[in-house]
């Protein structure tokens, strides 16, 4: 066992000493990316990934606030610490219509290649990101409040080497093949602890190598030798997509497509619990408005990841990458309470919102965006304003107590601390959108005021996990 480690240590070694060498050759060659670009070898890019947004049962999208940030690895960087600068990113502050959430970029070549990329968000702000980017736009300013438009990532040269590539020969096929593995595996950073991201690298992609200098005048910004699997970015964004969904009442929902192109492969989905019902609907063509309704037959998690996986592939995504992506988003989209609407979207729309330009540029790209409307219905916003109105009088109730023992002097916010609703706090990201959303149709003064307060309390609280990390 000893003989395998050192093994693999010394390959590890040797392969990025390779990877430096051939660097170093590539910029002392004459052909030109031009030429290479001309060749007829196989160079194939796959992307896939989600834009959330909320919305009333009148279909009208909900500004919202991403309080939750803290679901990727450390090794991920964001804008502060691309720059080199101590002071975090937060999105706390960001009002925003739609989030985009962990696009992964694959690339499969059959030979070691060199290419240029970059990504842009004209109506968003790119915020999360790795491995680290040449430039980005705009620079970060821990002063200024980000404008969310006009962003760019920039990779510019990164290095794609095939995992079938590295070979270690040992005598022994299996142990070969397991030594590859774990070449491949340690080359890439650790999460540590078990996190959705490292479902991403479960595929048959490239290595992506890039290396970054250090810069005296920046120490604290990305140096060194970088490997993954793919290229991942996040961001949120202001913009519409072109579904509307409204609630009917009776678990019925009109669905409108103001798009040009017809839209595939929809699924309806509500999550009480261990409880699932989805409906799957083939298509809503350009123009055309549906009612749809939830199913009143129960179904299984597995059940309805499988369906999503179908629907993927259907959309030219290898079968690997599908199971990556449902993996990753399973219990997200399948396990957290409410009803939800999860469609594809057609590429010509993700290629106008997040632009992406690889040089050369392959033989296929595919990029397969799944849009996730998160809805309420008039149901749900019933149940959410005596949700609201209970910690109203709860709040009170704790202040008269707190007044009847001789505190009557404090004010309720300086009072022993009220404890947050935990049926709100269960909604997880959704808490904040539904507060939002009752907050603006409320017409009883003590829900609105009580929703102030907890939308207050819940970016506090966040604020205050996030500092303690």
């Amino acid at each position: 066992m000893r003989k395998v480690i050192a093994l693999l240590v010394v390959f590890c070694t040797v392969l990025i000493f390779i990877v430096a060498t051939n660097k170093a050759e590539l910029r002392n060659s004459s052909v030109k990316d031009s030429d290479r670009a001309n060749s007829q070898d196989d160079f194939i890019v796959h992307e896939w990934g989600t834009f959330t947004s909320f919305s009333g049962s009148d279909g009208v999208k909900l500004e919202f606030r991403p309080l939750v940030d803290s679901d990727l690895p450390r090794f991920v960087l964001d804008r502060a610490r691309q720059s080199g600068l101590p002071h975090p990113f937060r999105k706390l502050n960001l009002r925003v219509l739609q989030r985009m959430e962990t696009p992964v970029t694959y690339f499969y070549t059959d030979r070691e290649r060199q290419v240029n990329v970059r990504v842009g968000f004209p109506k968003g702000l790119l915020t999360e990101f790795y491995p680290p980017v040449e430039s980005m736009a705009p620079e970060f300013d821990w002063l200024k409040e980000p404008v969310i438009s006009d962003s760019n990532l920039d990779w510019g040269k990164i290095w794609l080497i095939p995992t079938n590539q590295i070979k270690v020969d040992v005598g022994d096929d299996k142990l070969a093949e397991e030594l590859q593995s774990q070449i491949v595996q340690s080359l890439m950073p650790k999460s540590y602890v078990p996190n959705h991201y490292d479902y991403a690298r479960e595929t048959d992609s490239a290595l992506v190598y890039l290396e970054r200098q250090f810069d005296k005048k920046r120490p604290l910004a990305p140096a060194g030798n970088f490997f993954e699997k793919f290229l991942f970015y996040r961001g949120v964004g202001n913009f519409k997509l072109p579904l509307t969904l409204a609630a009917i009442g009776s678990d019925q929902f009109t669905l409108f497509n103001d798009g040009p192109d017809a839209i595939r492969s929809l699924f309806l989905v509500n999550v009480e619990g261990e409880q699932i019902c989805f409906s799957k609907y083939d298509q809503i063509g350009a123009g055309e408005q549906l009612v749809i309704a939830l199913s009143e037959t129960s179904s299984t998690i597995d059940e309805l990841s499988e369906a999503v996986v179908v629907a993927l592939v259907n959309e030219r995504l290898y079968e690997k990458e599908a199971r990556a992506m449902v993996k990753t988003w399973r219990s997200s989209w399948f396990g957290e309470d409410g009803t939800r609407l999860f469609y594809m979207l057609p590429q010509p729309i993700t290629d106008e919102l997040i632009p992406l330009h690889i040089e050369p540029q392959p033989q296929e790209l595919v990029r397969v965006l799944v849009g996730r409307m998160e809805i309420m219905s008039p149901e749900e916003e019933g149940r959410i304003i005596e949700l609201v109105k209970k910690s109203a009088a709860d709040r009170a109730a704790r202040a008269k107590e707190s007044a009847s023992d001789g505190e009557s002097k404090v004010s309720d916010q300086e009072s022993r601390p009220y404890q947050f609703p935990s049926t709100i706090l269960e909604m997880g990201r959704l808490a904040e959108p539904a507060l939002v959303r009752v907050k603006n149709i409320t017409d009883d003064n003590i829900v609105l005021n009580e929703a102030k307060i907890l939308l207050s309390e819940i970016t506090e609280a966040r604020i205050a996990a996030v500092k303690s990390e």
